[in-house]
């Protein structure tokens, strides 16, 4: 007998640590695992896994596993650096189908009843069934999965396996534990639930693409402009180099004069002439140059005071696209912080030593900021296209393996971006 009782516990441990396994299949799901800041997340699972079968064991009553199990979903959560609202999603969308597997597999096999105990052999159906449903995921790739959604979308899918929890829970009630209520509408639920999984990602993907084709227009309009910039550069070259004989003809006649302040003057004119006021910015990274022209054109338009500082050498690298994307990420995120206030001001700066970039920009604002769990949000109206320029340029940089530094006072806010150039070759 007692070896019976020992052989059940542990059946029922082994089945708790499947379904705790298949928890975890879950959490990849939505979340990528460089997310995660613990080196041993495992020990939360074990812990999981050991103090949900133990209040299994001590408590019959539901509302108490209930409790427990949303608790351990909950500390699951803990080591990701997600928003509140996506981990009560994940907590909740695990448990849900969690729960609905349960009743669906135990009704089909014995028929269930609140507060009765369920042997080992069906705990362990009930897991490999939870597993299984886990294996059927489709694997989001990482970008996509870490792509915040806003928080009212996150609200909105959260209120599914909540809603559907308690429905089967009532439903459960009110049929006085009627078999084939209960199995349809667990059934159904189950249904409902796999679908929400399908629509989170659905939403990512559209997000995702409403974001890309935003910075796709950005792009396409910078290297538009960078083009009319070049273009008009090279038509006063060729007004110059048309009319060079007559200029130095006109020079040669102010030196044999000895008319030094004349010749000064015929060449300051020479000089504006030459220049192009639209290219603000010419270092030999046309991409770049791009960027910062775009940039800083609407600049002088809008703001009172624009200092720039650009010492970088000709064709640094070969590939400069994340650099474009993290200028103009904080380029955009600066002019529009800048417009907003008193002063009006930004200041860009940019210089390499030996192997590292530097970037350096500070903008004057408002002195209002929006922040949520130490992460810095929009305070634009339309939350679904915005603040996700700070993200990017954060992703980008660990994966460079690079820093960024972020400090701010009363009326200005500064960034600060090391890159070794070597990584983003």
């Amino acid at each position: 007998m007692k070896y019976e009782m020992a052989a059940e516990l542990l059946l029922g441990l082994f089945a708790n640590g499947i379904r705790f396994y298949a928890v975890k299949r879950f959490m990849d799901f939505f979340v990528s695992r460089d997310k995660c800041q613990w080196k041993y997340e495992w020990s939360l699972y074990i812990l999981g896994c050991v103090g949900t079968y133990a209040v299994s064991l001590i408590f019959l009553s539901p509302g108490w596993k209930l409790i427990a199990n949303i608790l351990a979903l909950l500390l699951l959560t803990v080591p990701y650096q997600v928003k509140l609202s996506k981990k009560l999603l994940m907590a909740l969308s695990i448990y849900a189908v969690s729960a609905l597997t349960d009743i669906l597999v135990v009704q089909l096999l014995t028929g269930y009843e609140s507060g009765k105990m369920v042997g080992g052999v069906y705990n362990l159906i009930v897991s490999l069934a939870f597993l299984l449903i886990s294996a059927f995921l489709k694997r989001a790739g990482d970008y996509e999965r870490d792509t915040p959604l806003p928080s009212y979308n996150m609200v909105v899918l959260g209120m599914i396996p909540l809603i559907s929890v308690i429905s089967i829970y009532l439903i459960d009630l009110l049929t006085d534990h009627s078999r084939l209520p209960v199995l349809a509408a667990a059934f159904g639920l189950i249904i409902i639930n796999m679908l929400l999984f399908c629509l989170y990602q659905s939403l990512i993907k559209f997000y995702l693409a409403k974001i890309n084709e935003k910075k796709l227009e950005q792009m396409t309009a910078m290297y538009a402009y960078q083009l009319e910039v070049v273009q008009e550069s090279e038509e006063h070259i060729k007004e110059l180099r048309h009319d060079m004989k007559h200029h130095i003809l006109e020079l040669s006649a102010m030196a044999r004069q000895e008319e030094k302040g004349d010749m000064v003057q015929y060449l300051k004119q020479m000089e504006q002439f030459m220049l192009n006021p639209a290219e603000k910015v010419s270092t030999g990274n046309k991409e770049i140059d791009g960027v910062l022209n775009y940039m800083l054109r609407q600049a002088d338009q809008q703001l009172n005071t624009v200092d720039l500082d650009i010492q970088i050498p000709k064709r640094m690298y070969s590939a400069n696209f994340n650099i474009c994307v993290i200028l103009g990420n904080l380029l955009d995120n600066a002019l529009r912080e800048a417009r907003g206030s008193q002063d009006k001001y930004l200041s860009v700066q940019m210089r390499t030593k030996s192997d590292v970039l530097l970037i350096f920009i500070e903008n004057s604002y408002d002195g209002k900021i929006a922040m949520e769990e130490d992460t810095f949000k929009t305070t634009q109206k339309d939350k679904s296209l915005h603040g996700f320029g700070l993200e990017s340029v954060k992703q980008i940089i660990s994966a460079c393996r690079g820093d960024m530094k972020i400090e701010y006072t009363e009326n200005r806010f500064q960034v600060q971006v090391l890159l070794y150039l070597s990584n983003i070759l």
